[in-house]
């Protein structure tokens, strides 16, 4: 029994649970919000305009039905003449980072006018209730071929196949996540988490682009659409592993 006199001793206050941190596959979703918001608006013209509409108009736009053949033709060519196959260790390279780097930027100076045309549309038709017009759909769609388009030409100016340029997204991804936690308990090679802190204003636009889809996150959420658009993201080796 304690002595009467001393006064009761103030039990340490509990440590609060870790953060959970935004996994990386809700940091690629943000990127995905434009094109998202693009595809919704397609469907709903296509849906009551008519399939056969949509796909005389698509002749019209540059980023049309022959550049997105091309386009996918480029992404299956690349994934037989460049297969891709991740390092046992899972170390990314610095040559496979920096061409990561490069397809990235490449694609987005491409792109980049479209994603804020999207984003100047996008804030008009909210200010509208919702409501969005032909025009709105059919910017949408062409766009969203150019962006495409542009994603497979960069990809091919660097022999990189779209499943190496996931692949290599994701882990750096996830080592930029660990930059903040001891680096013995993060699983992530060293070789990573040094490129990570090397580059971590390049991965902080590209993983999470503060909140604003008008960043290169949305390169990286293109990437996403061609591989599963093509069946390539289920034959990535080790992708599930890296989204968690």
């Amino acid at each position: 029994m304690a002595d009467a006199g001393t006064p009761p001793s103030t039990p340490p206050p509990a440590t609060p649970p870790p953060k959970k941190g935004m996994s990386t596959g809700a940091k690629v979703a943000i990127g995905c919000g434009i094109a998202l918001i693009v595809a919704i608006v397609v469907v709903i013209i296509a849906v009551a305009a008519g399939g056969m509409f949509v796909s005389k108009k698509a002749s019209e736009f540059a980023g049309g039905l022959e550049a997105q053949q091309q386009s996918s033709e480029t992404i299956r060519e690349l994934e037989r003449e460049h297969s891709f196959a991740p390092p046992r260790d899972g170390v990314v390279s610095g040559d496979r980072a920096e061409r990561f780097f490069d397809v990235t930027d490449d694609a987005w100076e491409r792109m980049e006018d479209w994603i804020e045309e999207m984003e100047e549309r996008g804030q008009r038709i909210e200010s509208r209730g919702g409501q969005a017009g032909l025009g709105d759909a059919m910017a949408g769609l062409q766009g969203f071929g150019r962006s495409r388009v542009a994603l497979s030409e960069a990809l091919d100016d660097r022999d990189m196949p779209v499943s190496e340029y996931l692949w290599t997204g994701m882990a750096l991804a996830r080592a930029y996540e660990a930059l903040d936690r001891p680096a013995q308990q993060s699983g992530i090679p060293p070789e990573n988490l040094e490129i990570a802190a090397e580059n971590r204003g390049r991965l902080a636009e590209i993983t999470e682009g503060d909140g604003d889809s008008n960043s290169r996150a949305v390169v990286l959420a293109i990437a996403w659409t061609l591989a599963s658009a093509e069946g390539i993201m289920h034959s990535i080796p080790g992708i599930d592993t890296l989204m968690r």
